[in-house]
């Protein structure tokens, strides 16, 4: 009889154990510490989550991101949204063993725009695997290709430089902030599917005076680089772009013509407020977004009157609009604001309001209109 007792004790005790560690495994997964069982071989490039129509009743709580996005006049809301891809499975290389492998946690950060592409860079979460930037056809919206980069960089921030055809990314060395570069030319020529290789840095620039490089973007002739603070005011510093030759006599673009091509010091430093994720110009004005996390709205602040004022925190913003959870990168073109959210990664996608996995596409006028 007692024989018979333990045995059930011990099968319990194993039906309990097995059970805690299903539970583990899930609550692992699900926020995006370990990576799921991956059976893709390639870049998804579909929706990860719900439809367009979904997308617009959970952003209708938003009033003026709905209809800057959806009512703009004589546009199908389909040519605002571009989806992100990758949001479930991406091609990249395992950051030891430097092999392809399918990442499926994989979360957006930073975002840019030229006349052809949109640039949306992403890292892994649970850094096994290299980070990326994925490229995206402007006009429709279709996923060209995956762009693997060197290591596993946040890549928080991306900026387009329209006047040397450069890809600026924010990233880290060791403890220091770095941007490097890619050539638009590079970009275009890059294949990983047929090199299985990281694409190679056009520059690398330190940038020693700043704590991190959480995100940028570029201005005229010059580079804005922001530090992401969830506890204090932080600061923006702005480095002037310039191009230069190497000791080999061939051109790179350094940002002060003061100090050597592998480091440089700001030509300017602004405040900014805290958990600030993106800024970008308009006329002007001058953007900021903030993410709070998943229990609080996004924030987009506007400041005008940009020549007078070097002290960018909210006493001194002019507009606040209240915007979904999650909010990264902003960036401007021509007469559009581009806005990318995180949410959409594996990691968050249950807890944004709503969970998004698109970029959003709206006229800036109408978004700040009154």
């Amino acid at each position: 009889m007692e024989k018979k007792k333990r045995k059930k004790v011990i099968s319990l005790a194993l039906i309990g154990i097995i059970m805690t560690g299903v539970v583990t495994l899930g609550l692992l997964t699900k926020n995006g510490k370990i990576e799921r069982v991956a059976f893709a071989e390639e870049t998804n490039t579909e929706a990860s989550l719900g439809s367009l129509d979904e997308l617009m009743e959970g952003l209708s709580d938003y009033p003026e991101l709905y209809r800057a996005a959806f009512e703009e006049d004589g546009i199908d809301p389909e040519e605002n949204i571009f989806i992100i891809p990758g949001m479930d499975a991406t091609l990249t290389l395992h950051h030891e063993h430097e092999e392809e492998e399918i990442c499926t946690t994989m979360t957006p950060q930073g975002l840019a725009v030229n006349k052809d592409y949109l640039f949306i860079s992403a890292y892994c979460q649970t850094k096994e695997h290299n980070s990326v930037i994925y490229v995206l056809d402007k006009k429709s919206g279709s996923f060209i290709k995956e762009i693997v980069l060197d290591g596993i960089p946040h890549a928080g921030g991306l900026a387009y430089d329209n006047n040397h055809e450069l890809l600026w990314v924010s990233s880290e060395k060791g403890d220091t902030a770095q941007v490097i570069t890619l050539s638009l030319k590079d970009i275009e020529a890059y294949d990983f599917t047929d090199s299985a290789e990281p694409i190679a840095y056009t520059d690398s620039i330190e940038l020693p005076e700043i704590k991190r490089a959480s995100t940028i973007t570029v201005h005229g002739d010059d580079l804005y680089v922001a530090h992401f603070d969830d506890e204090e005011t932080s600061v923006m510093h702005r480095y002037l772009i310039s191009t230069t030759a190497n000791d080999k006599g061939e051109e790179v673009h350094a940002l002060d013509t003061g100090k050597s091509t592998e480091e440089a010091s700001p030509d300017d430093v602004d405040k900014i407020g805290k958990e600030i994720q993106g800024l970008a110009f308009y006329q002007e004005k001058l953007m900021l977004s903030r993410s709070s996390g998943r229990k609080h709205d996004s924030t987009l602040l506007s400041f005008d009157r940009l020549k007078e004022n070097e002290d960018f925190t909210d006493k001194n913003a002019n507009t606040e609009i209240t915007m979904p959870s999650y909010m990264e990168q902003v960036v401007v073109d021509g007469k559009h604001l581009y806005i990318l959210f995180e949410s959409g990664a594996y990691a968050y996608r249950d807890h944004g309001n709503p969970s998004i996995d698109r970029v959003l596409r709206v006229e800036v006028d109408t978004l700040f209109a009154e």
